[in-house]
């Protein structure tokens, strides 16, 4: 009898563990870690922190890295994070461009093992109820590898699908899901999208790694969540909305100064097919289509008489994308300089 009391004790024990164990994982609130990068632009990045510390449902966790802003900039940004003891600031010992400030920020975040990383411009600010709405969209969707919030350009009134892309086949290309917002679902897969409020499961962090810092700037949101979407699916949900600055539209035919950013696009469009296409012949093939498109943009470009440097660009991008050169290769201070001396300005 008394050893037939002491298993109904025990079991009754073990029972009691583990519903006090279930008990607590319902209780437990997942939590996120927000990362955003910045550099000398606080007048954008105080925004968006309000943002983030106004959601209907609270953010656990923001990490700002900054790519060595000014001191001036920097003695503001300090201020900005004294708003909330659940604000870190990383300043880093150079500009790493967004690539590298994205990078540096989830290395930091993975320290805190968030269940969420929501990452996102120091110029998007999303709605009350963005993240609550993510979270509880995602609920619904278990297969999710990331949910992007619908992006709304705040100065020039409209919808910013461009950043909800589908890719071809030949990675030469990105297009909108879709042409005209009334047309979106509730939920609406995708290939890739901006780094503008889009949220990652921690599981799926710790399985595909961070973001990429090799490439600099551009292109490094499109490679994280094509990389994600190449695993598990990638959702757009229509009814969680960031509002976001509309950025200076530049074309074909840019100035000088926005050279050293056409360099990086070319050069990791590069990357993009080396990583995402398998089939080698296929590869090669798109290695030759964004050759060529190359090529004629400096035969236009010298016809209507622009700069060689533009020229000379091009073709590093292309080298260096063949060759597979990676890291910041173009410094943007230094950039600047030399079409200072050189009257290019």
């Amino acid at each position: 009898t008394i050893s037939k009391n002491i298993s109904a004790g025990r079991l009754a024990k073990g029972y009691w563990h583990k519903y006090m164990e279930m008990e607590n994982n319902k209780s437990r609130q997942e939590t996120v870690a927000a990362i955003t990068v910045t550099y000398n632009r606080t007048r954008t990045l105080e925004k968006c922190i309000d943002a983030l510390l106004n959601q209907t449902r609270p953010i656990d966790h923001i990490i700002i890295a900054d790519n060595h802003s000014c001191e001036e900039e920097q003695e503001k940004i300090k201020k900005i994070a004294a708003k909330s003891h659940k604000i870190k600031l990383l300043f880093l010992d150079e500009n790493r461009g967004g690539a590298g400030g994205f990078e540096a920020g989830m290395r930091e975040a993975k320290k805190l093992a968030p269940d969420w990383y929501w990452l996102m411009d120091d110029d998007a600010y999303p709605r009350k109820d963005c993240l609550e709405t993510l979270l509880d969209t995602g609920k619904e969707l278990p297969d999710a590898g990331g949910l992007c919030p619908l992006i709304y350009g705040i100065d020039l009134k409209h919808y910013q699908l461009f950043h909800h892309k589908k890719l071809s086949r030949f990675m030469m290309k990105n297009s909108p899901v879709v042409r005209d917002a009334d047309q979106l679902k509730a939920v609406t897969e995708e290939d890739a999208n901006a780094f503008v409020g889009p949220l990652f499961p921690g599981k799926v962090v710790d399985e595909l790694g961070i973001a990429d810092g090799s490439l600099f700037i551009y292109g490094d949101d499109s490679e994280y969540t094509r990389r994600v979407s190449g695993k598990h699916k990638l959702y757009l949900i229509r009814d969680a909305v960031i509002d976001h600055q509309d950025a200076p539209v530049l074309d074909a035919n840019m100035t000088p100064a926005g050279w050293w950013k056409e360099y990086y696009c070319n050069r990791n469009q590069y990357f993009m097919i080396r990583e995402f296409q398998e089939n080698k012949l296929v590869r090669w093939f798109s290695f030759g289509l964004l050759t060529a498109r190359l090529m004629a943009i400096i035969v236009k470009s010298k016809l209507k008489g622009y700069h060689r440097l533009r020229s000379q660009l091009i073709i590093k991008a292309v080298k260096d994308g063949l060759g597979n050169k990676r890291g910041k290769v173009i410094d943007p201070q230094r950039y600047f300089a030399y079409l200072k001396e050189h009257g290019l300005e």
